[in-house]
């Protein structure tokens, strides 16, 4: 029996009840998706560590899986991102984002899994971009849901030695993608905030200064307390996040080795509350 106990009142829940190495059947399927919509991150805790084989089953009940063009260590199986590191510094990840929206079509979410932990620290957090759409005051809601942002990997990549060496040369002529600053959900229709550190560099139809202003300002909202569930890790763990709701971010505090494995699941371009449906 599968049972889906809340962690926080905003975001996160652990499912307990589901062993992700062995076929799931569609009531497990539904329960689990459930579970997500209305929590943005789910967890499953005492699980083997999955192979590449049982890793891409587990993702593919729940989407396509989608290959990463800046995957740093590409295996036999390409759906599979491993991130083998000893610092979290200088990567992107200790930033608080969502994946890759600089893609026209950004991924629908990840099932992440720790493969081995650092000897002390490595935790990661997530943040309900819904929470904190919904806390902001109505007459802030009414702006920004008619306005959009531009995203783009350049940012990121400045600072970023893991993107650069995927990007290479590559990084001058890479298109940027513009979405609307609030995201309507497909399947709960709830709103979402639609900004990032990594990808979001500036508000469409804004004053440099405008835009400027109210950029700062949502970026630092949207990673408030409490929006946030702080994970962490035991080998075999597994996070599965929506990226549609979702930011999370990598805790740079450890100096030992930790490596993740990761796929990520094929998603679609985001529809703000004044698109056309």
């Amino acid at each position: 029996m599968i049972e889906v106990t809340k962690l926080t009142g905003t975001i996160g829940a652990e499912i307990h009840g589901v062993d992700l190495s062995q076929e799931l059947p569609e009531e497990s399927v539904r329960t689990i998706l459930d579970a997500l919509h209305a929590n943005c991150v789910v967890f499953f805790r005492n699980q083997k560590v999955l192979s590449d084989e049982e890793h891409m089953r587990a993702g593919r009940y729940f989407g396509t899986l989608d290959i990463s063009e800046i995957q740093p260590k590409p295996g036999a199986n390409h759906e599979v991102l491993v991130m083998d590191t000893d610092s979290a510094k200088g990567r992107g990840a200790e930033y608080w984002h969502r994946d890759r929206t600089y893609l026209e079509a950004p991924p629908m979410g990840s099932l992440l899994q720790c493969v081995k932990r650092p000897e002390v620290g490595g935790d990661t957090c997530w943040a309900s971009s819904v929470a904190a759409y919904e806390a902001l005051s109505k007459p802030i809601r009414d702006l920004i849901d008619g306005l959009s942002a531009l995203h783009s990997i350049r940012p990121l990549a400045a600072r970023s030695r893991d993107v650069q060496n995927a990007v290479g040369d590559k990084l001058e002529s890479w298109p940027t993608a513009v979405h609307p600053l609030v995201e309507v959900h497909p399947v709960s229709g709830r709103r979402a905030l639609n900004v990032n550190a990594n990808w979001t560099t500036e508000i469409i139809g804004l004053s440099q200064e405008e835009g400027r202003m109210l950029l700062a300002f949502l970026l630092e909202h949207v990673k408030r307390p409490e929006f946030q569930v702080r994970f962490r890790w035991n080998e075999g763990d597994v996070a599965f996040w929506d990226n549609r709701t979702a930011l999370h971010c990598a805790i740079a505090d450890y100096d030992t080795r930790r490596i993740m494995k990761r796929v990520a699941l094929v998603g679609h371009p985001p529809r703000g509350p004044r698109m056309p449906d």
